[in-house]
């Protein structure tokens, strides 16, 4: 006897996202909203870190920087929080700009 073939994740979305629903029977959604907000830390004293911090009831999805005008030489930090709450960057020698990428689910 064969063993039946296993489905894939985006044969079993479409079956459950497209597949209609019986008369009477309340749909839930397939998946909760998301809505994504840039958060932006403060310039930082040249060669200091600067940290941009997602709000209460939001999640760290990504982040990045921009270098400041004054800003030479490597980043030598970019990267998430320790407490993965927002995103931190540094430049070794100048100023530099963290922002975040937070999201709540509606």
């Amino acid at each position: 006897m064969r063993a039946p073939k296993a489905l894939s994740a985006s044969v079993l979305f479409a079956a459950a996202v497209l597949a209609p629903a019986l008369p009477g029977t309340p749909v839930a959604p397939a998946f909760a909203a998301e809505t994504a907000k840039v958060v932006t830390g403060p310039p930082s004293a040249p060669g200091g870190v600067s940290t941009a911090t997602c709000p209460a009831g939001t999640h760290l999805t990504g982040g990045g920087y921009r270098l400041q005008p004054d800003a030479a030489g490597p980043v030598r930090t970019n990267g998430p929080t320790a407490d993965a709450a927002g995103w931190s960057a540094q430049a070794e020698r100048g100023s530099v700009v963290a922002f975040a990428v937070c999201e709540t689910e509606d």
